[in-house]
């Protein structure tokens, strides 16, 4: 399960456990996996904090019971009841001198990072980001307990001299923190460690895998025929922009959407329906086009509007027409986002669902904020930008995050960096909008087409390499996939 701060100490207080007893469980977990991944000759090293992640840290010194095991308190001796009472069972021979901090770190084989944990925010201290940076300089391998010193748990937040680790052990349950790895990159490996403690029925951050897609997606019925899931509406493109229209309609094949309707300026008609035979296409000029697409928008099952528009003479035009009309989800990419800076408070008098997909620079333009800005508080961001403005937001990157109005959030877990390329969040949004037909549940339809987006490169990369991954040839590898689950 992925849990937040406040929902991790919701736990700890239903399980009945005092604080004591949950540190003593905390610390021989750990312990136990220390001893798996050390032997009796490694110099250990605990670097402790003064409240209960450090409390952690001095239960498993005690645990560990080693003659070449040594705590080190960082930031003052400690201030919790709890951290104190753990104290009180050490044998104090086993505690260094602040002062001796730099030979004990160049000496040390193994340091555990026990000096803040969940309820870290902000930023380190001075004395503390001087020792950060000797341990991430040292050639020791080094143990994070729960969440790597420097960073938060919920917020996306990390310091920039976060402690990094070869191992961090997530207690009990995955913390945002832990999910958005891929981006910060400080474990090179993050091992969950079962407290047995009581979880909740459900959490607020979803979680996606194959066997939660294929439950989710629906089989054609054999009396399934072009029409039995509604229509899928493509809007966009425009003159030197053909692809981006080209691969939402690739994206919204691979899933298999069996009508595709696309609206396109009739400039760039030959090209993209030299492309694609399938598609029925609906060329149109700035004098035909509410007659030609006010029609299909109506009767839409999803609608995907923006990619590739950034030429289109009538583009405002046709983005209000979609947003004034639509009364099925509606998947806004690219020049759409670009076009509604300073006017996102309009999403919240709209009718139907609003999905918008912007990768970082198209958020932070979005919201008129720094890039490193919103680069560094990615999920606080998100989820505050959904909730204030009644949308879905997909917020494209290496751990893509879905957040919808009433707080739930998925940070998503496939994918590999041969998506790094123009052209993959054109196919991103076809494929959301194929499945938005299909699946009822919007947030979830969402969170479905994201996975998806990363699990085909995953498969793709196979047989194909990183540098040179061919988007088109996501059907293909699709179609093998819905052939693995009798689809």
């Amino acid at each position: 399960m992925i849990i937040d701060s406040l929902g991790m100490k919701a736990i700890e207080k239903k399980s009945g456990l005092s604080m004591d007893q949950l540190m003593e469980n905390a610390g021989k977990a750990i312990a136990e996996e220390i001893k798996k991944e050390t032997s009796e000759k490694d110099n250990i090293l605990i670097l402790c904090g003064k409240g209960n992640n450090g409390g952690d840290g001095i239960v498993v010194c005690r645990l560990l019971d080693r003659e070449n095991c040594n705590i080190l308190f960082v930031d003052g001796e400690p201030k919790s009841e709890e951290a104190l009472h753990a104290y009180s069972l050490l044998d104090k021979k086993h505690v260094l001198k602040p002062s001796r901090i730099k030979s004990a770190i160049r000496k040390a084989s193994v340091i555990v990072d026990a000096i803040y944990g969940f309820g870290f925010h902000g930023s380190l201290k001075k004395e503390i980001r001087n020792i950060s940076d000797l341990v991430n300089e040292s050639k020791a391998r080094v143990f994070s307990i729960d969440i790597n010193s420097g960073a938060e748990a919920d917020s996306g937040h990390v310091d920039k001299d976060t402690i990094h680790s070869d191992i961090t052990f997530a207690l009990d349950c995955f913390k945002p923190f832990h999910m958005m790895n891929k981006e910060h990159g400080l474990c090179k490996e993050i091992r969950l460690l079962d407290l047995n403690l009581p979880h909740p029925e459900t959490s607020l951050y979803q979680e996606m895998n194959e066997e939660i897609f294929f439950s989710s997606f629906p089989k054609k019925k054999t009396t399934a025929y072009k029409n039995s899931n509604g229509k899928t509406m493509i809007v966009g493109g425009s003159y030197g922009m053909a692809g981006a229209l080209s691969l939402n309609i690739i994206g919204a094949k691979t899933v298999g959407a069996s009508y595709i309707d696309v609206v396109l300026d009739e400039s760039i008609y030959p090209i993209v329906a030299s492309h694609h035979i399938t598609p029925v296409f609906h060329p149109v000029r700035k004098d035909n086009l509410e007659q030609v697409a006010l029609p299909l928008v109506r009767n839409a099952r999803a609608i995907a509007c923006g990619s590739g528009m950034t030429n289109m003479e009538y583009k405002q035009e046709c983005m209000d027409l979609v947003l004034q009309n639509a009364k099925s989800p509606v998947v806004l990419d690219a020049e759409s986002l670009r076009m509604m800076r300073y006017n996102t408070y309009l999403f919240r008098f709209i009718k139907a669902p609003v999905i918008l997909t912007p990768h970082i620079g198209e958020f932070a333009y979005l919201i008129n904020k720094p890039v490193e800005e919103v680069m560094d508080r990615k999920i606080e961001y998100a989820l505050a930008f959904s909730k204030e403005n009644k949308v879905i937001l997909v917020l494209k990157g290496p751990n893509t995050i879905v957040t919808s109005p009433t707080g739930d959030c998925y940070i998503n877990q496939s994918g590999n960096q041969a998506l790094g390329q123009a052209g993959s969040g054109d196919l991103l949004t076809g494929i959301i909008t194929g499945i938005l037909t299909m699946t009822r549940d919007t947030y979830k339809a969402v969170c479905m087409g994201v996975w998806l987006h990363g699990k085909i490169a995953d498969l793709g990369i196979e047989d194909q390499s990183i540098q040179c991954f061919d988007l088109e040839s996501f059907p293909g590898i699709m179609d093998r996939l819905f052939k693995k689950h009798g689809f």
